[in-house]
């Protein structure tokens, strides 16, 4: 039950709110959608498995939304805020409370809702005066045809390794990328 209470407020009610703008803005060929994930949706959280997916599934969503949106000219992105709110004031003391007020995220949401920004199909972290941008990178991996047990046991330092990590802009993309050089290996 609070898994499903979770998924309807975080990922359908997302899409109930985009969905008719998404319309208009395809319409007016212009619009910037902000998705809202958190750190628990980038990097889990214990005990929050049903809050956590439901975050993560929010980041699949931006992503087609960008690709989807690309051709009008409108932009998605994500933020991941750290903030103050009823759900953290029994958890934070006062004083980090204080210095995680809302108003310390929103001027990222307005530079990328801005006409300024041209950046669409990132995610972008803050809380308290920080900003940064977080990823979803993939490593150079190994290709090993036919691999048993043992092949990737033995390759498994290589498979892991994020030294030269891409960045891909959809799946298609990262598909080709990683299966091209699989095939043609025989």
């Amino acid at each position: 039950e609070d898994w499903d209470k979770i998924f309807a407020v975080h990922v359908k009610g997302s899409f109930d709110v985009i969905q008719p703008a998404f319309r208009i803005m395809r319409q007016n060929n212009y619009g910037r959608i902000i998705v809202t994930t958190s750190n628990a949706g980038l990097y889990g959280n214990f005990g929050q498995a049903n809050y956590s997916s439901a975050k993560t599934a929010v980041l699949g969503f931006a992503s087609t939304l960008e690709l989807e949106g690309a051709k009008y000219n409108i932009k998605a992105n994500v933020i991941a805020p750290v903030a103050a709110s009823r759900l953290t004031e029994d958890v934070m003391p006062p004083a980090v409370l204080e210095k995680l007020k809302p108003e310390f995220v929103s001027p990222m949401v307005a530079y990328l809702c801005s006409e300024e920004c041209g950046v669409s199909g990132q995610i972008f972290t803050a809380g308290g005066g920080y900003f940064g941008r977080a990823a979803i990178v993939e490593g150079k991996g190994a290709v090993l045809p036919h691999a048993s047990l043992e092949d990737i046991r033995d390759n498994f330092a290589k498979i892991s390794d994020l030294s030269g990590a891409e960045e891909f802009a959809n799946a298609f993309a990262e598909v080709s990328a990683r299966l091209q050089p699989a095939t043609a290996v025989s």
